[in-house]
């Protein structure tokens, strides 16, 4: 159904080999590397000690956004994970019987390998909501789907099946990327879109919705209907009841400017 190859500048991606019908479940997978609610990076290190050789591979293989300054704020989170872990590990089999045993110091390419993991983590980790068991996780191949504004399928995380599941959008046909919307969908115009996905994931995007020519039309009704939520909402701050027509007036618009930009799925269906 698929397969992952070159997609240009951007590197890997995974690209239809038939035709893929809307609906179409493309991808079920259980996270490679994840965090949980309440958890933060720090979990990462011990979590990857538990990966097998093969998983780390796969993990390693993804790419990553690294500038100097999240590089070096990135080795300093890694040399002191590695040293805390190494200094507990050295204190527990120093109160057991057979005292340090075969303890090591850590290795220099042990900490660089985790500030490594650390940006890969950073770069192709999903995030879910508050009522999942997870609060960031990375995927073998799914996070090899690259970013579009106007994507053509779209990712729920399935709690009791423990798997995050793809499904197509619309119809895919043979040798088209797959992409997902890395942003949550609300409107935002280009400028704020580019700056932020530069700013998360290192790269500019390039869909039809960003481009300066044929996403002119899009970005004006964007503009005008960010005007009209702004208007909704300083009317109803000035009011003291709800007015149920209009909320549902402007809610109707905002949906016609989603499909009308060929968005369909989760952020149209929560409107």
């Amino acid at each position: 159904m698929w397969e992952i190859r070159l997609a240009g500048p951007k590197g890997l991606g995974v690209f239809a080999k038939s035709f893929i019908p809307r609906g179409t479940r493309i991808f079920s997978e259980k996270p490679l590397l994840a965090i949980l609610q309440g958890q933060d990076t720090s979990a990462l290190y011990n979590a990857t000690k538990q990966l097998s050789p093969d998983d780390r591979a796969s993990l390693l293989s993804l790419s990553a956004h690294v500038t100097k300054e999240s590089s070096f704020i990135r080795w300093n989170k890694a040399s002191w994970y590695v040293v805390k872990e190494t200094i507990l590990d050295l204190k527990a089999k120093l109160r057991g019987r057979n005292g340090a045993g075969n303890w090591r110091m850590p290795r220099f390419h042990a900490i660089g390998e985790h500030a490594a993991i650390l940006s890969i983590f950073r770069s192709n980790a999903f995030k879910f909501g508050r009522t999942s068991q997870f609060h960031q996780a990375v995927f073998p191949r799914i996070s090899r789907i690259n970013h579009s504004c106007i994507p053509n399928a779209q990712g729920n995380f399935h709690d009791v099946l423990g798997k995050f599941n793809i499904h197509a959008t619309r119809d895919i046909d043979a040798d088209e990327e797959l992409t997902l919307n890395y942003l949550q969908e609300h409107g935002a115009l280009r400028a704020a879109r580019q700056l932020q996905l530069l700013n998360d994931y290192g790269f500019s995007c390039d869909c039809s919705a960003c481009d300066v020519v044929r996403g002119q039309e899009g970005e004006g009704k964007r503009t005008q209907m960010l005007n009209v939520l702004r208007t909704f909402a300083e009317g109803a701050a000035q009011e003291d009841t709800q007015n149920p027509g209009e909320e549902l007036r402007t809610m109707q618009l905002f949906i016609n400017l989603l499909e009308g930009e060929g968005i369909a799925g989760r952020e149209v269906a929560t409107m």
